[in-house]
């Protein structure tokens, strides 16, 4: 664990670096200064309403398992999103799982499957994002090679996912015939997390909560896109709209990077390199991705640690914790 968050904080310096690199801060605090926060305030609205609805569209990934209200699928979900924010390795994910497999009482695996499929919905959404902003907008070479290379990755996984649900037995066989190259004793349990795994993907099964989950996951990702636009106006700057997806893609892609808990660093990165092509230079983009960033940590981060307090759940001891 210490050597994650070393490494993170590494790889956070780095991009904090070339995020502040030739400028001028005597302009930045001068940014910062006359910005209107007020404006803040509805963007903290609007992200604590999308974590509502990616609650209510996990209601539709799990139901197979169990029909589980929205309060308790939003306490599991700001839990797990502000352990994103404080833990290494994206190990919010896994407390997510923990969380509402502890309170529901159901699969721990199957709770995670449901959550691995959510994060194939959503990167496609920002690969489909991404594409419409091609025919508007001129994205850098590097940014198009890593959607090429993530539409790859996710339509792998897709299809493992998809081959596991629909055809179970042979895509079962097929898997453990690779395990068994392990030790009997990791194989028996890697097969007994997949058998576990595969209750999670009932979504493949059902086509209307398949329909829905897409609708949640265009309308989630289109209000996320537009959540930046009053940051924008916070610094006196009115963009066009397009100017807020191709923010929303640059810096999706940025934070997929390794860093510090809480994207410190590679947030701001993906920000200045987004705002540098609508010509706002880094004494403008920089504070701005301070203030974007401020928005989308503190509320959740906050939010998450009260309802984590309210279920009794120890982040000390989620490292100890296996996904049963």
């Amino acid at each position: 664990m210490k050597k994650k968050i070393i490494f993170g904080l590494g790889i956070s310096t780095i991009f904090l670096y070339l995020s502040v690199r030739q400028i001028e801060f005597a302009e930045v605090w001068k940014a910062f200064a006359s910005a209107e926060y007020f404006w803040a305030l509805p963007t903290i609205a609007i992200v604590l309403f999308t974590m509502w609805l990616r609650a209510w569209r996990w209601h539709y990934l799990l139901r197979r398992m169990k029909s589980i209200g929205s309060p308790s699928l939003f306490s599991s979900v700001m839990i797990g999103f502000m352990s994103n924010n404080i833990l290494p390795a994206r190990l919010g994910e896994l407390v997510r799982a923990i969380s509402i497999a502890k309170k529901e009482s159901i699969s721990r695996s199957g709770a995670f499957a449901t959550i691995m499929v959510e994060r194939i919905f959503d990167s496609f959404a920002i690969l489909f994002i991404m594409a419409i902003c091609l025919i508007l907008f001129p994205f850098p070479e590097l940014i198009k090679k890593a959607g090429y290379i993530t539409f790859l990755i996710n339509v792998a996984a897709l299809v493992v996912l998809f081959s596991l649900s629909r055809w179970t037995e042979a895509t079962r066989a097929l898997i453990e015939k690779v395990v068994n190259i392990f030790p009997a004793k990791i194989s028996v349990f890697l097969m007994h997390l997949l058998d576990r795994f595969i209750e999670g993907l009932g979504i493949f099964k059902d086509i209307k909560s398949t329909i829905i989950v897409c609708g949640y996951t265009a309308l989630l990702w289109v209000i996320v896109a537009l959540s930046s636009y009053p940051i924008f106006l916070a610094f006196g700057i009115k963009p066009s709209l397009i100017a807020t997806f191709v923010l929303l893609v640059i810096v999706a892609f940025a934070v997929m990077l390794p860093s510090s808990p809480g994207f410190i660093g590679t947030f701001q990165y993906g920000c200045t390199v987004a705002l540098g092509l609508f010509d706002i230079p880094k004494e403008i983009s920089f504070p701005f991705s301070v203030v974007l960033w401020s928005c989308q940590f503190f509320p959740v981060t906050l939010l998450g640690l009260y309802y984590l307090r309210r279920e009794s759940l120890s982040l000390k001891a989620i490292d100890k914790e296996t996904v049963a």
